[in-house]
C-alpha cells in the first residue's frame, strides 16, 4: 500500500536542503509529504523518479536562467495501481546559493480514483509546486483532484506533427512501438529534432496526440518520461525523451529496444514495418490527421474486448480485426467481400464466450446478415470455403439452439451443389466439420436420414468415402457397427448394406492372410450379436446385414482362396466349417464353388482330427482326391515331426471304390524314411503301426507289402536299430510275439556276410564248422598282417571248396570335378542369410560363372528360386600359385582323388577301395545300383549319399552295409566365388542348387 487509509491524493516535495525528513544532516531528501504516504513507499519508489540531470548543451553554454531548463514530466503506473505524476526541475542555486539542484513535486494517485480514458490531459496540464521551504513544516494536504483546471488547450494533431517535422508513416511506428512495450518491456527513446530546451514541451505536445490515439487499454499502463540527458532503463516508464543527439550508435543498452533518433538523420530502429501497415494506424491516423473524434470506436473495442482471454486488449492485433468490423457497421460493406473469413473468423471468435451475447448485440446481428448473404449463394449453387464452413460451425458451438435449423440446411444444400460438381475436396471438408461436433452431426445425419431421397444423394455416397478411408476388414467393420448402432435406418438401408458387402470383399482382396480375416470377421459379428441384450436382437441381426456380411466372407474364401494358398492351421481356422446348415449350404452353391468347398471340407476333416481315418477322402472324386493329397504331401514331414502318424495315412491311402482301400506302404515308409530327421522317428513309427488295423492282416503281423517295405528300410537305413542292442531293447524287444516275430527275421536277414554263412554251414556238422572257423580265422590274420587284401597286391584269399564266399561290389576311382559347391554354415541363427562356397580348378572357369538364376531344393524338398543375390571372390592365390606348379597327380582323375571316409570316419585311402573277400573277382556295378545276393532272397544297395554329396561327383566305399561320405580338398579348388541370399533357408545333405538349369549337388569339404 501506498497510503493508510485515505483515498485522497498524495504529495511528496524533494530537493537539497539542510535536513530531510529521513535525514538529519544536509543533502537531497524528502522535505514534505502528505501524511497518507507511509515511509517505504517513499524510499522505495519515489526517490528512485526523483532525478534530474541538466541538458549538456545547456550546461556547457553556461546557461543560468531556469526557465530555459526543461522539465522532466513523469508518469508512472505501480504494481498496486497507484499511478505516480511528478515533476522534476532545474535549480540554479540551493540552499547555500553556492550549487545547482533540482526540485521534484509528486502527485501519487491511488488506483480507482475516477480514473477515465480522458485522464491524460489533465495529467499534461497538472500544475506542480516550483520551490518549498521546509521551515513551513513537512506535511502536505491531502487533494481531492490534480490541480490545474479542468479546460485544457485543444491539441491539433495534424499541427503537432508539422511543428515536430514527423511525417505520418513515422507517427505510425512510434505509436507500434509505445503500443509494443507499453504491453511488453521494450522500452521507446525519442530524441525530437528541436533544441534542448524545447525538448519537454514539444514532448507534451506529441504525447497528447498519441494518447488520443492510442486505445483505453494502452492509455491505462503507459508511462512516460518528457526529458532525460541520457537513455537509461527506469522502472515503469514505457516512454522516454531525451536529450538531441543522446542517442548514439551502437550504443548497447538500446540495440534491443525501439530507438527513434530524430535529431538530425531520423534514425529508427527495430520496428517492424509491416506490422505498422495494419489496419488500425491507417485508420486512427487519417482520422486525428483530419479533425475527426476516434472515441466511437475505441468504446466500441472497448466493449468487444470484454469477457475475452486476458491480455487480449492488449494485442494490437486486436484493434485490427475490430477496425474493420466497425468500419463494415459503419457502411463499408465492400471490407466484407475483400475477406469474407477474416471477418467472420473474427466475429465468431468475439461472440464465442457464452455470455457475449448481451453485450455484443452488434457483431451478433452483423454475424447473422453475414449468414443470411452466404445462404442466398448457396442457394444459387455456390460451393462454400471451408473457411466459411468452420466460421458457421465455430458459430454453432455457442449458439446451437438458435441457429441450428438453418446450419442444418445450409450445410446440406453446400454438400449437394459439391456432390453435383464432383468437388470431393469440398465434401471432404464439409463432412469433417459436420464430424467435429457430434451435437451438429447428429442434426445433420437425423435430417438426412430422415429423408430417403437425401439418403441416397448424400449419406451413401458419404458411407462409400467412410470405408474406402479405412486400412483393413477390421476397420471397415467398426464403421459399420457404428453407424448401424448409432441409426436403425441405416443398419436395414438396401443401399448401406449393399455397400458393406462390397467394400468388406475389396478388403479382404487386400488381406495377405484371407483365412485368418474372415475368421476374425466372423469373431467380430458374433459380438455384435452378443452384445445385444438377452432376449432382444440387435438392429444389426434385425436387419440382416451380420448374416450377409458372415455369407459375403465365406463366399470369398470359396471365390478367392485355393487350397494349395493356405496351411493345415489356416484350414482347421476356416469358419464356415462349424455352421449348422453346412451340407445344404454347400448343396445350394455353383459348382466351382462347390468343388472347392468340398475340397476345404475334406482337408477340414483330415488336419482337424487327431487320428484321421485314412479313408476321409472317400466321397471325393478322384480328380479331387489327387489334388487334396498333392497339397496336404508338403504339410506331411512337419505332422511326423509333431508326432501326429496318423495324419500321414491319407495321403497313401487309394479307395477301389467298394468300400476296400489299398494303401501304398511302401510309398508311405520310403517317404517318411526321406522326411525323419533320425531313425529313432522311423523306429517309433514302426511301433506305432502295430497298434493300427491299416498295417495288420485279419490273422494278426503286419501286412506283406508293409513287411517288404520295412525289410527294405532295416536293410538300408535301419540296420542299426535291429543290431544296436540298446535300441534293439528300447523298440523291437518289447514287442508282442506276432510283431517281434517279424523283427527277429529282419534281423537275421540283415546279419552281415560272415555271420550268415556261418548259420549256413552250422547244418553241416561240428567238423564242418570247425573248420570254417580256423579258415576264417586264418584270413582274417593274413588280412590283418597285410599278406592278403592289400591294394597294391590284390592275391585272392584261398578257400575250402564248399565254401562260397558273397560277392562284394567294388567301385572304381572316378574323375574329380572341375567346380564344386558347399554350404557354409550360418553361426548366427537371428541372420536371415544363405551362404554357398563355388568352388574351380581353374580361373576361366569362375570367369564364366556368371549366375542369373539360382534354384534350391531345400531340407523342405521344396524348389525355391531366386534372382536376388550378392556375388564375391575369395580367391586362395597361395593354393592358386601351388596348383598351376604341380604337374604331379593321377592322370585318370586328373589330380589326387578325393578322400573317403566311412559312416564310422574311418579312412580308406585315396582310392576306392575292396573287401577282404574279393578273391572271386567279381565287382559292384559301376552306376551304384543294387547287387543282388540269391542266397537269402534279399537285396544290399550301395548308397552314394552323404552329407550334400552328389552321386556323380563321389567315390563311395561299403563296409558291412554302410556308406561312405566325400570329402573333398578345398585346396585343389583355389578359385572361389561366395554367393550370399538374404533370407534364411534350411540345407541338407539333399538339398541340390541349380545355376541357370546346371546342377551343383551340395559337397563337403576339407578345410
Amino acid at each position: 500500500m501506498s497510503y493508510s487509509t485515505s483515498h485522497m491524493i498524495q504529495q511528496q516535495m524533494y530537493t537539497r536542503e539542510r535536513r530531510g525528513i529521513f535525514r538529519s544532516t544536509e543533502g537531497f531528501d524528502t522535505v514534505a509529504n502528505s501524511k497518507g504516504l507511509d515511509a517505504s513507499f517513499i524510499k522505495k519508489v519515489l526517490h528512485p523518479l526523483c532525478v534530474y540531470d541538466a541538458p549538456a548543451a545547456l550546461t556547457a553554454r553556461g546557461e543560468k536562467q531556469e526557465s530555459v531548463y526543461p522539465e522532466a514530466l513523469h508518469l508512472v503506473r505501480t504494481e498496486s495501481g497507484d499511478v505516480v505524476l511528478g515533476r522534476s526541475i532545474y535549480k540554479a542555486a540551493d540552499f547555500t546559493g553556492l550549487r545547482s539542484a533540482f526540485f521534484t513535486h509528486n502527485y501519487v494517485i491511488p488506483a480507482g480514483h475516477g480514473e477515465s480514458p480522458s485522464d491524460y490531459k489533465q495529467w499534461l496540464n497538472t500544475s506542480f509546486v516550483d520551490t518549498y521551504d521546509i521551515e513551513q513544516g513537512t506535511e502536505l494536504p491531502e487533494l481531492e483532484r490534480l490541480p490545474g483546471g479542468s479546460v485544457f488547450p485543444a491539441v491539433d494533431p495534424s499541427a503537432v506533427l508539422a511543428q515536430l517535422q514527423l511525417s505520418e508513416e513515422v507517427f505510425k511506428q512510434l505509436l507500434y512501438a509505445v503500443m509494443m512495450s507499453a504491453a511488453g518491456r521494450k522500452k521507446v527513446y525519442v530524441a525530437l529534432n528541436v533544441p534542448a530546451e524545447a525538448v519537454a514541451s514539444s514532448a507534451k505536445q506529441l504525447l497528447g496526440v498519441l494518447y488520443a490515439a492510442l486505445p483505453y487499454a494502452f492509455r491505462n499502463r503507459l508511462g512516460f518520461l518528457t526529458y532525460a540527458q541520457e537513455p537509461n532503463s527506469r522502472k515503469g516508464i514505457h516512454l522516454m525523451f531525451v536529450e538531441p543527439f543522446s542517442l548514439r550508435p551502437g550504443d548497447r543498452n538500446v540495440e534491443k529496444d525501439f530507438v527513434f533518433d530524430l535529431s538530425s538523420h531520423s534514425r529508427i530502429l527495430n520496428v517492424d514495418i509491416e506490422q505498422v501497415k495494419q489496419p488500425y494506424f491507417d485508420w486512427i491516423v487519417r482520422t486525428l490527421l483530419n479533425g475527426g473524434a476516434p472515441d466511437d470506436f475505441l468504446k466500441f473495442a472497448e466493449q468487444m474486448l470484454t469477457g475475452m482471454e486476458a491480455g487480449r486488449e492488449l494485442m494490437p492485433s486486436s484493434y485490427h480485426e475490430l477496425i474493420t468490423l466497425y468500419r463494415i457497421e459503419q457502411g463499408e460493406r465492400s471490407l466484407y467481400n475483400e475477406q469474407r473469413i477474416a471477418v467472420l473468423r473474427s466475429l465468431t471468435d468475439y461472440l464465442s464466450p457464452s455470455d457475449a451475447l448481451p453485450r455484443k448485440m452488434r457483431l451478433n446481428d452483423l454475424f447473422l446478415s453475414f449468414f443470411d448473404h452466404e445462404f442466398d449463394r448457396v442457394k444459387d449453387g455456390y460451393i462454400p470455403d471451408v473457411g466459411l464452413v468452420d466460421c458457421f460451425k465455430d458459430y454453432y458451438k455457442a449458439h446451437a439452439r438458435s441457429s441450428e435449423n438453418r446450419l442444418v440446411e445450409y450445410l446440406i444444400r453446400s454438400l449437394n451443389n459439391a456432390y453435383t460438381a464432383k468437388n470431393t475436396e469440398a465434401v471432404t471438408y464439409i463432412y469433417h466439420t459436420i464430424e467435429e461436433n457430434p451435437s451438429l452431426g447428429k442434426a445433420y445425419f437425423t435430417k438426412v436420414l430422415g429423408n430417403p431421397a437425401l439418403t441416397k444423394m448424400l449419406f451413401i455416397p458419404y458411407m462409400d468415402s467412410q470405408m474406402k478411408r479405412t486400412t483393413d476388414a477390421k476397420g471397415l467393420l467398426a464403421v459399420v457397427h457404428e453407424w448401424g448402432s448409432r441409426y436403425i435406418e441405416v443398419s436395414a438401408n438396401a443401399d448401406f448394406q449393399l455397400l458393406a458387402e462390397s467394400a468388406l470383399m475389396g478388403k479382404l482382396r487386400a488381406e495377405r492372410r484371407p483365412v485368418e480375416a474372415v475368421a476374425a470377421i466372423h469373431q467380430r459379428l458374433r459380438q455384435w450379436n452378443s452384445s445385444s441384450a438377452v432376449g432382444t436382437l440387435s438392429p444389426l441381426e434385425q436387419s440382416g446385414l451380420t448374416e450377409r456380411l458372415q455369407e459375403a466372407s465365406d463366399r470369398y474364401l470359396l471365390t478367392e482362396v485355393e487350397l494349395k494358398e493356405i496351411s493345415p492351421d489356416q484350414v482347421v481356422q476356416i469358419p464356415f466349417f462349424t455352421r449348422p446348415d453346412l451340407v445344404q449350404w454347400v448343396g445350394k452353391l455353383p459348382a466351382p464353388l462347390k468343388g472347392q468347398a468340398v475340397r476345404l471340407i475334406a482337408a477340414y476333416d483330415w488336419f482337424n482330427t487327431e487320428d484321421p481315418e485314412p479313408s476321409v477322402l472317400d466321397g471325393l472324386e478322384p480328380g479331387e482326391v489327387e489334388k487334396v493329397q498333392d497339397w496336404a504331401y508338403g504339410w506331411l514331414p512337419q505332422q511326423l515331426a509333431e508326432g501326429h502318424f496318423a495324419r500321414l495315412l491319407p495321403a497313401f491311402y487309394r479307395s477301389d471304390g467298394s468300400g476296400e482301400g489299398i494303401m501304398d506302404f511302401a510309398r508311405l515308409v520310403s517317404s517318411i524314411r526321406k522326411w525323419a530327421k533320425d531313425n529313432d522317428t522311423m523306429y517309433r513309427f514302426i511301433r506305432w503301426s502295430e497298434e493300427h488295423a491299416e498295417f495288420a492282416t485279419p490273422r494278426g503281423g503286419f501286412e506283406p507289402a508293409y513287411r517288404r517295405a520295412l525289410l527294405v528300410f532295416f536293410q538300408k537305413e535301419g540296420r542299426e536299430g535291429l543290431h544296436k542292442k540298446t535300441l534293439w531293447r528300447q523298440y523291437f524287444e518289447p514287442a508282442r510275439p506276432v510283431f517281434k516275430s517279424f523283427y527277429q527275421s529282419a534281423k537275421r536277414e540283415t546279419d552281415t556276410s560272415l555271420v550268415k554263412t556261418l548259420r549256413r554251414f552250422r547244418k553241416g556238422g561240428v567238423i564242418s564248422g570247425i573248420v570254417l572257423i580256423v579258415i576264417a580265422g586264418t584270413l582274417g590274420g593274413l588280412k590283418a598282417g597285410g599278406v592278403i587284401g592289400s591294394i597294391d597286391t590284390p592275391t585272392p584269399a584261398a578257400a575250402p571248396k564248399p565254401v562260397q564266399q558273397p560277392v562284394e561290389p567294388t567301385v572304381p576311382v572316378k574323375e574329380e570335378p572341375t567346380a564344386i559347391v558347399t554350404h557354409i554354415p550360418n553361426t548366427k541363427s537371428t541372420t536371415k542369410m544363405v551362404k554357398l562356397l563355388f568352388a574351380f580348378q581353374t580361373s576361366a572357369e569362375q570367369a564364366e560363372f556368371k549366375p542369373k538364376k539360382l534354384v534350391i531344393v531345400g531340407a523342405d524338398q521344396q524348389e525355391h528360386s531366386y534372382e536376388n543375390f550378392t556375388l564375391a571372390e575369395q580367391n586362395d592365390k597361395e593354393a592358386a600359385s601351388k596348383a598351376n606348379n604341380d604337374t604331379s597327380g593321377d592322370v585318370n582323375a586328373g589330380g589326387i582323388a578325393p578322400k573317403n571316409t566311412t559312416a564310422n570316419g574311418e579312412s580308406t585311402g585315396s582310392g576306392s577301395t575292396t573287401r577282404s573277400d574279393t578273391s572271386q573277382g567279381k565287382s559292384a556295378d559301376q552306376t551304384g545300383a543294387v547287387t543282388g545276393n540269391t542266397d537269402g532272397g534279399t537285396t544290399s544297395e550301395i548308397s552314394t549319399k552323404g552329407s550334400g554329396i552328389a552321386t556323380d561327383n563321389t567315390t563311395t566305399s561299403t563296409s558291412d552295409n554302410t556308406t561312405g561320405t566325400t570329402e573333398y580338398d578345398l585346396d585343389k579348388y583355389p578359385y572361389r566365388t561366395l554367393l550370399t541370399l538374404w533370407q534364411r533357408l534350411e540345407l541338407n545333405d539333399d538339398s541340390t542348387v541349380t545355376v541357370d538349369g546346371k546342377d551343383y549337388p551340395l559337397v563337403q569339404v576339407k578345410l
